[in-house]
């Protein structure tokens, strides 16, 4: 079955942005219409206020929202008494708003026109919102007063006195019951566009993730090891990058692995010339001839061994594995004393650590842990070459070599110190080219790849091989990456 194709960041930005703008379409129409409807519904409650005054005052037809109804006598005197917690109706336990009505009366006079008492559970109306002056008529200010009543959710008890000195209950449930308020869709706006922001955003950090997940994976290859191709993921623009990454890395693989197969060939070849030779030389009665015979077969294989051992260390046939550094050293150090080089392994110094800034101080900790074993991961074949040439350099150049381990959080290091070596620093620095050698090349037997194999090994490892004068004599460091 063919895979789909990849959508591109193109296609993928042009749906998110889409798809980002109904979001924002919807919440701003969710967000208007809710406030439209929430005006609407106070201008209402606002035109009853009035048209109740006027039916009051004039005994006209009462708005269909908001109606009045005279107190019962017991109700009436209650009132009378302002005791209208006691009301028949009266909640408990009772909040009582007092609203006195002072406008400007039709007849011209101002004076107190209505008195309104509102009683509640749990509200006491903030008054002081309501919007006063000398010439504002009684009605409008009875439509105020509504509009208050309306603006919040509650079942309050209202009581209205008149002009005329009559009680009346006041029926605006069709008005401020928490039914009758509009729906508040300004939540939900705000939730849908925040959740399209979010959307957009988890989107674009998963597409980034992908890209740089991709370069982590590439940048840990030569440490962790890595698949022979990486597998393609969208969008398109990535699929293309693993693609063309994955054509690289097998082109580079067959060419390494062509210029490994010439080479064990070569080696293959000359194994039995090189055989007959010796075997012939063997015949030459000349001691000194048949020597220097013998040497030049022996330097012979050495460098195409050396040859093939460097192109190894380039293809990274070895696959990364959890070991300890300090295990693996010793070891090789070991093996160097039992057959009486003068090898000398230093204790292990404590790993350095640093800690974080404290709040009251702009300071950095540090301090150090004792650790007995140093955990790597790394090839454990070619890592040991790599040491091992730099202690059989050390032994050459000079009269003993010193090995010791450094090592903190991130990174480890095999020192290598010589006993007397002359050759400066930068000399060898510049000697880790293929087949450059030193300046004591014709006293000393070698083909000039052994630091060659080490700073490639280093580097396979996310790390270096760097060169210093140490208190002895040469001071050559290994630094690998812990991994």
């Amino acid at each position: 079955m063919r895979a789909l194709p990849h959508p591109s960041l193109r296609a993928m930005a042009a749906f998110w942005i889409a798809a980002a703008f109904l979001a924002g379409v919807a919440a701003a129409w969710l967000w208007f219409d809710s406030q439209g409807a929430w005006r609407e519904h106070l201008l209402r409650a606002d035109r009853d206020g009035q048209l109740l005054y006027a039916a009051i005052e004039t005994g006209s037809t009462m708005p269909k929202d908001l109606q009045a109804y005279p107190l019962t006598k017991p109700d009436a005197e209650l009132a009378e008494k302002a005791q209208f917690i006691s009301l028949s109706d009266a909640p408990r336990p009772a909040l009582l708003t007092h609203i006195p009505v002072t406008g400007l009366h039709p007849s011209g006079t101002n004076m107190p026109q209505l008195v309104i008492e509102a009683v509640s559970s749990d509200l006491s109306y903030p008054v002081g919102r309501l919007t006063t002056g000398p010439e504002m008529a009684a009605q409008e200010m009875l439509g105020q007063i509504v509009r208050l009543l309306s603006t919040y959710c509650g079942d309050p008890l209202v009581v209205l006195r008149s002009s005329g000195g009559t009680w009346y209950r006041l029926d605006g449930s069709a008005l401020w019951s928490c039914q009758a308020v509009p729906p508040d869709r300004r939540i939900a706006a705000m939730a849908l566009g925040g959740f399209a922001l979010l959307a957009l955003l988890a989107g674009a950090s998963r597409i980034a993730h992908r890209f740089s997940d991709f370069a982590n994976q590439l940048r840990d290859r030569q440490l962790r090891g890595g698949p022979d191709a990486y597998e393609r993921e969208s969008p398109a623009e990535l699929a293309a990058i693993v693609e063309a990454v994955n054509l690289y890395l097998d082109r580079e693989r067959q060419r390494l692995s062509k210029r490994l197969m010439v080479l064990s060939g070569v080696s293959h070849d000359l194994g039995s010339p090189a055989t007959r030779l010796s075997l012939r030389a063997a015949l030459i009665e000349d001691e000194v001839l048949r020597n220097r015979f013998a040497a030049d077969i022996e330097r012979m294989t050495e460098m195409i061994d050396g040859v093939l051992a460097y192109t190894r260390s380039e293809l990274n046939v070895e696959t990364p594995r959890k070991l300890s550094l300090t295990a693996l050293v010793e070891a090789l150090v070991d093996d160097y004393r039992d057959a009486g080089q003068p090898v000398e392994l230093r204790p292990i110094e404590p790993v350095r650590t640093e800690g974080a800034r404290s709040l009251f101080s702009s300071r950095v900790g540090h301090g150090e842990l004792s650790e007995r074993q140093i955990l790597v991961t790394a090839r454990p074949m070619a890592l040991q070459r790599a040491i091992s040439n730099l202690i059989d350099n050390a032994l050459k150049y000079g009269r003993r070599a010193h090995v010791s381990l450094e090592a903190d959080a991130q990174r480890a290091q095999i020192v290598v110190e010589d006993e007397g070596g002359e050759t400066r620093p930068e000399v060898m620095a510049a000697l880790t080219a293929p087949f450059e050698r030193g300046p004591q090349e014709a006293q000393v037997s070698g083909h000039g790849l052994g630091l060659t194999i080490a700073a490639t090994v280093a580097e396979a490892h996310g790390g270096s091989l760097s060169f210093a004068q140490g208190a002895r004599g040469l001071r050559v460091t290994l630094t690998i990456a812990r991994g």
